[in-house]
């Protein structure tokens, strides 16, 4: 009970703060960014002041004035993990106790009484370590209360309250995870399912449990999905939210098709928490640019304008000040649009994210040379065939393994597969590698956080 009463303390001090979160919404855009440069300057100014590291790092640069974020160093995984703990603002936090407590079975504890800490594996297999002091936290939640409540509708309703079923990861050492078991007081009615369940089970759950809300990774969502067409799962959820994974045109199709409405996305971060959310409109994913800075750019490492797709970005997160992550490098790729949202808030769109699971693959060039390759290339043809309920492409040194999940009669469309990935492969310049499909009953996922992969490298 008192773990209860714990997360009643955090959950009313979330509620607050949601509500000085709402009231950004109604800055323009100039007031908007003035509020993010403020806080990009005492973010800068608490690292200076607290981090050994960013002491070194930001001297020379008058941070009393309004600082041009491209004038400070930026931060990569490989950099951040090297001097973790000179980076972080309290002394006692150290890299290899930090390690040792997700490890352990005090992970969904709180660790030295207040820090809460979170792992991530990405795509270079080389774990991250974030963790969040009881303040960093209030407000990442406040973040996440804000696109569930404003943005896709999943306000608190008493006394009869809506049922929530969300799959994703179970262990808190995953935000999605963590962020769900915090904010869980009873008002609504939770149903946490575990994203690595044979499927047959979460039908079984999802069809005893009959959720209004249904939050899921995007191809757990495009599964169940399936399901519910060939009538196996008999669900009628009034919102669908997705997140965690690439959502591909075709998943969202089959997702539309099973429960016949628009479909919401968020885009989050372990080391930022929500970046960004779909509104009403579905025009795109708003930036909350009042709890983080993101900056899209290419392959040079120079910004790139709206309408263009970024190689990666650079995010600061103006939250966390317990480990300062400013200007930190994230491999994923968004395009950011042009015009704002006709809903009217002030914050900038993104009109994609892609790839933040998959992998670049580098191919051997028909002039010799090494090509690299964007997933959509991969992805693109196969979304022809709908004879493939679910794939993942894999290179290896033998070449590309296509494992394919097939649908009933699925057989021709798998025997295309290798000439619609060789013309797509001889149009990006590359000398075609080996191409086999490999029929399986399911594609595994990752045995701790339940993710998947659509395209992965393991060279």
């Amino acid at each position: 009970m008192s773990g209860w009463f714990a997360r009643l303390g955090l959950v009313a001090a979330t509620v607050r703060e949601t509500r000085a979160l709402a009231d950004h919404e109604t800055l323009t855009p100039a007031e908007l960014a003035a509020y993010q440069r403020r806080r990009f300057g005492a973010m800068l100014r608490h690292a200076a002041t607290h981090s050994s590291y960013y002491r070194e790092r930001l001297a020379g640069i008058d941070l009393e004035q309004d600082v041009d974020p491209a004038s400070v160093p930026t931060l990569d995984k490989a950099t951040m993990l090297d001097h973790f703990d000179a980076i972080v603002t309290d002394p006692r936090l150290r890299l290899t106790e930090l390690e040792q407590h997700v490890q352990s079975s005090a992970s969904e504890g709180l660790h030295l009484a207040e820090y809460r800490v979170m792992a991530t594996g990405g795509t270079s297999g080389k774990r991250g370590i974030f963790v969040y002091g009881q303040r960093d936290w209030i407000e990442t939640l406040a973040g996440l209360m804000r696109f569930n409540q404003y943005y896709v509708g999943a306000s608190i309703r008493l006394p009869n309250r809506r049922r929530v079923a969300a799959v994703a990861a179970k262990s808190q050492i995953h935000m999605t995870a963590r962020m769900s078991a915090s904010l869980d007081v009873g008002a609504h009615r939770l149903l946490r399912l575990d994203a690595r369940t044979p499927l047959p089970a979460l039908v079984a759950a999802l069809n005893a449990f009959r959720p209004e809300v249904l939050i899921a990774y995007a191809s757990v969502a495009a599964l169940l999905a399936e399901e519910q067409l060939d009538g196996r799962l008999a669900i009628a959820p009034e919102m669908v939210a997705t997140t965690s994974e690439v959502r591909t045109a075709e998943m969202s199709g089959r997702i539309r098709a099973a429960w016949g409405h628009a479909l919401f996305d968020c885009y989050a971060s372990t080391e930022t928490g929500i970046l960004a959310g779909e509104c009403e409109r579905h025009t795109g994913l708003h930036v909350f640019s009042d709890q983080t800075l993101l900056e899209v750019m290419d392959e040079s490492g120079r910004p790139v304008p709206p309408g263009v797709e970024g190689h990666y970005l650079l995010v600061t997160n103006l939250v966390n000040r317990t480990q300062p992550l400013i200007r930190y490098q994230l491999t994923d790729r968004v395009t950011m649009l042009k015009e704002p949202c006709p809903c009217g808030r002030p914050f900038p769109l993104l009109a994609a994210v892609d790839g933040r699971s998959d992998d670049l693959l580098k191919l051997r060039g028909r002039d010799g040379g090494v090509v690299t390759v964007h997933p959509l290339a991969i992805r693109s043809p196969l979304a022809t065939l709908p004879g493939l309920r679910e794939y993942r492409v894999v290179l290896d040194r033998d070449g590309l393994t296509i494992e394919a999940v097939l649908a009933f009669g699925g057989e021709s469309d798998a025997a295309r597969i290798p000439a619609l990935l060789g013309a797509a492969l001889d149009q990006c310049g590359v000398a075609s590698p080996p191409v086999r499909v490999r029929p399986v009953a399911e594609i595994a996922r990752n045995p701790i956080s339940g993710k998947k992969k659509l395209v992965e490298s393991r060279l």
